[in-house]
């Protein structure tokens, strides 16, 4: 529009040039031959001219208030939040029959006009999310906070014995049958995050929002390749009593996590749970005192999670039903920085079925998925502490539990298995801490496959250093033992991995 005016300036200017032309030409033909100013054809020459100076005026007088308009707006950017920018334009769209227009200088934000208006469509006005203090990330919704995190980290691991797999271990391959070499070195940043936490507007006296999580591993955790890897993807609808949650997130069954640098946590040797499935959640928080809470979570979940490799789920599937995760859990004293009890204790379960068709004539076997377990955290003083999980049940390979292993590969039954870790903390400045600890995952050997292994053992010890908020410095020494059935020999070694970690 404004270059629309400009041109209609030029041609009026261009016009009024010509006919000053005119008029100066029959100036001098009127002191060479006399002309009678009262002529028809002299006056209409003069209205013309009055007609087009009028409207050069005009234009200039436009054109000086929409100039002043354009600079009163650029002073006030600076004081306006991105998200609510006044662009003062009219709009024709979404006109309802009967609807008066919009004000030319009615605000592009819906809440600040009506939804009779036709700027927007039709919708009932919500309230945008609270400001944050320097806002980092843009949206094109302005209901919506987003607050990026992550991590970068850079690992460095060397083992006595090959790991499965060397650069995330989870146990250890059979022993040389001829005594060859089997030490790994593994330096990579797969570990490295990125994520995002998501604030919306509140509806009632619920919170709304979401997380995303990712890490740069492929789909397949044990092919300890580069990829992208969804951790979480869900969204919340929460307050103070209940939440409500669906997408991808960790098991609700035995949450509990040791403290340790690699990702696989000691899954497969003591740490079942911690797996990240399709999971349509429902959380009640009792607190019948400031200083204690009962919390009770319950979920409809994906009974296989994909990141197990192939080789350890076989051809297992659902068998058309979710599986179903339940926990209770008590949180004693006041709540610290990290928004945790100093005492928690759950107890969990899950159930649910896999079904097995082999590939040559056969017939179908249908294994049950059960599990108990329990986790525990005390924080006994500023300095000191334990943490620790215990587990029972059976076909929990998905759930890291029994070796990693689901079926039998022969029979193609449930494998039974029992496990645990136990972990001991010790902050010797609130920057340096420790933590040493045992795990241990024992299927029953009867159950497993004459190649699988009955059991896996890892003791580990670390050294951590925050050097500052973000920046991490963390030491790891490991011993692991797998113990297998049948021809293939046991195996131990000993495992060294460091750890550097700037996280923002």
């Amino acid at each position: 529009m404004h270059s629309s005016g400009n041109r209609q300036f030029w041609r009026v200017t261009a016009a009024v040039s010509i006919l000053l032309i005119l008029c100066d030409w029959v100036s001098t033909a009127k002191a060479q031959a006399p002309v009678d100013p009262s002529t028809p054809a002299v006056q209409e020459l003069h209205r013309e001219i009055d007609k087009l100076k009028q409207q050069v005026r005009e234009l200039e007088f436009r054109g000086t208030e929409r100039q002043a308009w354009e600079d009163s707006i650029t002073k006030r950017l600076p004081a306006i939040d991105d998200a609510l920018l006044e662009v003062r334009i009219p709009s024709t769209d979404y006109q309802d029959a009967g609807a008066s227009p919009c004000d030319a200088d009615q605000p592009l934000g819906c809440a600040a006009r009506s939804c009779h208006c036709g700027c927007c469509p039709c919708q009932c006005p919500q309230p945008e999310a609270p400001c944050i203090d320097c806002p980092r990330v843009s949206t094109l919704n302005p209901y919506f906070n987003v607050s990026v995190f992550g991590a970068l980290k850079a690992d460095v691991l060397f083992n006595t014995a090959r790991p499965i797999s060397p650069g995330t271990p989870y146990l250890l391959l059979p022993k040389s049958p001829r005594g060859l070499d089997e030490a790994t070195f593994d330096t990579h940043a797969r570990q490295s995050t990125l994520g995002a936490v998501v604030t919306g507007p509140q509806i009632g006296d619920w919170q709304t929002g979401g997380t995303l999580l990712a890490m740069f591993y492929n789909d397949n955790l044990l092919a300890d390749q580069y990829g992208f890897l969804p951790l979480l993807a869900y969204g919340e609808l929460k307050n103070r009593k209940w939440r409500f949650a669906a997408g991808l997130q960790f098991d609700v069954f035995n949450p509990g996590l040791p403290t340790v640098l690699p990702f696989a946590g000691l899954s497969g040797s003591g740490n079942s749970g911690n797996s990240f499935r399709g999971q349509v959640r429902l959380e009640r928080f009792l607190n019948p005192s400031e200083d204690v809470q009962w919390t009770i979570q319950t979920a409809l979940s994906e009974p296989i999670a994909s990141t197990i490799d192939p080789l350890f789920r076989l051809l297992s599937e659902d068998n058309g039903w979710p599986n179903v995760e339940l926990r209770v859990a008590v949180g004693l004293g006041a709540l610290g920085p990290d928004q945790l009890r100093p005492f928690e204790l759950g107890l969990s379960g899950v159930v649910g079925q896999l079904r097995s068709t082999p590939p040559a004539p056969g017939n179908r076997v249908v294994a049950d998925v059960w599990g108990v377990g329990t986790d525990l955290r005390w924080k006994i003083n500023a300095f000191f502490g334990v943490a620790g999980e215990g587990y029972v049940g059976q076909t929990l390979g998905t759930y890291s539990g029994g070796v990693l292993q689901t079926v039998n590969v022969d029979t193609l039954e449930g494998i039974r298995s029992a496990g645990g870790w136990l972990e001991v903390f010790c902050f010797w400045t609130p920057c340096l801490h420790s933590h040493v600890g045992y795990g241990i995952d024992d299927p029953i050997d009867r159950d497993v496959s004459l190649t699988g292994p009955v059991r896996n053992e890892t003791y580990f010890s670390n050294l951590l250093w925050d050097v500052t908020q973000s920046v991490r410095f963390g030491f790891e020494f490991t011993w692991r033992e797998t113990a297998y059935q049948g021809v293939l020999r046991d195996n131990e070694g000993a495992g060294f991995h460091t750890q550097f970690q700037w996280s923002f």
